[in-house]
């Protein structure tokens, strides 16, 4: 099944508040998340949907979804290396 899908069921949006994304999926606090993307630090790209430091950040649902696909697709071939 299509992990972007299944990202548009769980959050029912295709711009996603980075608070909701940043503990589960990457692993920091969202005050670290904010941190990272204002240095350009973080390894998704995100936005504001308005010109305000005040807006939430988002990140698009294919974002994510091509992030996590590229993990998953990193810890195949680690696994395949530590078992081979």
């Amino acid at each position: 099944m299509n992990r972007m899908f299944l990202l548009m069921a769980e959050f029912e949006t295709t711009d996603i508040p980075l608070e909701k994304i940043a503990e589960k999926y990457l692993g920091i606090s969202i005050e670290l998340a904010n941190k990272r993307a204002n240095a350009g630090k973080l390894p998704i790209p995100s936005f504001r949907a308005v010109n305000s430091n005040k807006a939430p950040r988002l990140v698009y649902v294919k974002d994510l979804a091509d992030y996590l696909d590229q993990r998953t697709a990193a810890g195949r071939e680690e696994f395949k290396q530590v078992n081979s």
